[in-house]
């Protein structure tokens, strides 16, 4: 049919229709934990993730969860990619806010996890301005923070902008800005959080089997085995766990650090992290 859309519309929907069929059909989880990893983008959360996911009680999920539910719209999607902070109006929740359909996120989830597990793991950076809420909604929801030093964070930040929004990556205000505010966002929630676990990347990158076998007391499990000679795919590098802090400060110009420190510094002082 000349000048429509048939074909594909209908393929689409049938893809919704075969889509919402499996939700359905799919149990919803009740697992005897749910743990948010949460943090700053570039801080370490997808490798503390692929690292919790390989023990034998763990199922995480294998991306970010707001990437697999339609509930939670994406920072990509709203052309600020990393940079989340630009509208906590969006992306803010707290107990008292009726939110998205939380079966639907559950079972969304529950499609791309190992149900046999008794802890269920998820990781997304925009969370960490939604822990109340979900310690409302998930059962027996436990946080584990991350935090990293701000400067490497914010140089990757600025370097990993998605060009297509961002021609030239994130101005160094910003992206510090989005480290300093969403840390602070994180850590004054946490004070409305029954369980939560705050690490840093640099005692994570030092000392794996420690952090991790300090997050398995945590969550009241066995220890971890052992990670430490393992290579993990972590965005563009396959490698074993490394502190890549000097290598992103390196990167960093004079400017760029005292635009760092006058947006930032104050955070850097919060969790005690030396300034340049």
């Amino acid at each position: 049919m000349k000048g429509t859309r048939f074909k594909a519309v209908t393929r689409e929907a049938l893809g919704n229709i075969y889509r919402e069929v499996k939700i359905a059909a799919k149990p919803t989880p009740k697992p005897k934990k749910w743990v948010f990893i949460v943090g700053c983008y570039n801080s370490g959360t997808t490798l503390l993730s692929e690292l919790m996911g390989r023990h034998p009680d763990m199922s995480a999920l294998p991306t970010e969860g707001h990437f697999i539910t339609d509930q939670f719209q994406k920072d990509y999607d709203l052309g600020i990619p990393r940079m989340w902070v630009d509208r906590e109006d969006i992306f803010c929740l707290n107990e008292n806010d009726e939110g998205p359909d939380v079966e639907r996120i559950k079972k969304e989830w529950g499609m791309r996890l190992d149900l046999s597990k008794p802890v269920l793991v998820e990781k997304s950076p925009p969370n960490a301005a939604r822990t109340r809420w979900f310690q409302k909604h998930f059962e027996n929801a436990h946080f584990i923070g991350i935090v990293r030093n701000g400067y490497a964070v914010a140089e990757g930040i600025s370097r990993k902008g998605d060009p297509k929004s961002i021609k030239d990556g994130w101005p160094m205000d910003k992206s510090a800005w989005q480290w300093a505010r969403s840390n602070e966002v994180m850590l004054d929630d946490a004070k409305h959080l029954n369980k939560f676990h705050l690490m840093r990347y640099e005692d994570l990158a030092r000392s794996p089997q420690d952090e991790l076998n300090k997050i398995a007391n945590f969550l009241d499990l066995p220890e971890f085995p052992d990670v430490t000679s393992e290579n993990f795919s972590i965005h563009e590098r396959n490698d074993s766990v490394k502190d890549m802090n000097a290598s992103s400060i390196k990167r960093l110009s004079p400017e760029d650090i005292k635009i760092f420190n006058g947006k930032a510094g104050f955070m850097l002082n919060r969790l005690g992290y030396e300034q340049l």
